[in-house]
């Protein structure tokens, strides 16, 4: 049997190089896909995530404003038990707290009484000059 000549040799080499170098390129083609869906995927729980987080603190945030409304309803309430007449010491007995938080309690409504007269004492900004303008 004849032995294939070189150049027959060098040209199966070749084709053999060529099926192997398309092979790895298809590969790394196929890595690079998968590296940009995963890139994508990990921006979409980012996304989720600061979503979540936004809504969590939309919550806390209205959470907190009905609790310092309940405390404020609470200060009331033992407002009205000291203008009823009841002793500082009998109120705190009574509700479980110290002296000085019956008197925080009830420096929160006196406060509380300030800011509601303070903005309705405001006047809306243009409303001076609307007023002037007319008279």
């Amino acid at each position: 049997m004849a032995t294939p000549r070189k150049s027959a040799q060098q040209l199966a080499a070749r084709e053999k190089a060529r099926a192997k170098a398309r092979e790895m390129t298809e590969r790394h083609e196929r890595l690079i896909e998968m590296a940009a869906e995963f890139f994508e995927q990990q921006e979409q729980a980012d996304q989720v995530r600061a979503e979540a987080q936004r809504k969590a603190d939309a919550i806390l945030a209205r959470a907190e404003t009905d609790a310092e409304a309940a405390v404020l309803g609470s200060a009331r309430t033992v407002k009205a038990m000291l203008d009823s007449g009841a002793a500082k010491s009998d109120v705190a007995a009574r509700l479980g707290l110290s002296g000085a938080e019956v008197k925080r309690l009830t420096e929160m409504v006196a406060a509380a009484s300030e800011t509601i007269d303070n903005v309705g004492d405001e006047v809306p900004n243009g409303a001076e000059e609307s007023a002037e303008e007319t008279a």
